[in-house]
């Protein structure tokens, strides 16, 4: 969808002219929009926009109907591993077609089977070291963990998914008053 976004919308990134280059970056960012809210709000700014003719914003409106297939928002609403994209399989698919054809044996099909295999658990151990390292930098910038340190590694391990998960939260502006 971003490539497709990029294609039609190309004639807003030619010239020097900066209300368009800044409308051609909204429109080509839709599909990474983390929140729902966001993608509607910039959604509503590029309908709104004098700048679109109205076949585009008659692509737009056909897109809308199948936005929870291609803004990342709507996306994390549903259970998909974490991916987002077909690129994994296609890779897999790619590499499947170099090993095997109609003349190679269900021995030899098997055996490509296993290696792929041994290959994803290696490449999930290594993602998982990186993860981790990732998840151990993050803790050592925590100032609410330094500031439990007198608190067991085991207390610390059991809360430490809540407290990052709910530092990622985006805090919605609410329209009741004293909300908080």
């Amino acid at each position: 969808m971003s490539q497709n976004l990029k294609k039609r919308f190309a004639f807003l990134n030619r010239g020097k002219d900066p209300e368009k280059q800044k409308l051609y970056f909204k429109i080509i960012n839709l599909p990474f929009s983390e929140y729902i809210c966001d993608f509607e709000e910039d959604y509503e700014k590029i309908i709104k926009s004098d700048l679109l003719g109205d076949n585009n914003i008659i692509y737009l409106k056909q897109r809308w109907n199948d936005r929870k297939y291609w803004v990342k928002g709507y996306m994390k609403l549903y259970f998909c591993c974490g991916m987002c994209t077909t690129s994994r399989i296609e890779a897999k698919h790619r590499v499947l077609k170099t090993y095997l054809n109609s003349s190679k044996s269900l021995v030899t099909l098997f055996q490509v089977f296993k290696e792929l295999e041994n290959t994803e658990i290696k490449n999930y151990k290594d993602e998982f070291t990186k993860i981790s390292t990732k998840r151990e930098k993050k803790l050592e910038k925590s100032n609410i963990l330094k500031y439990f340190n007198f608190v067991s590694d085991f207390a610390i391990n059991k809360i430490t998914n809540e407290l990052i998960e709910s530092l990622n939260y985006k805090v919605k502006k609410s329209s009741v008053k004293n909300f908080w």
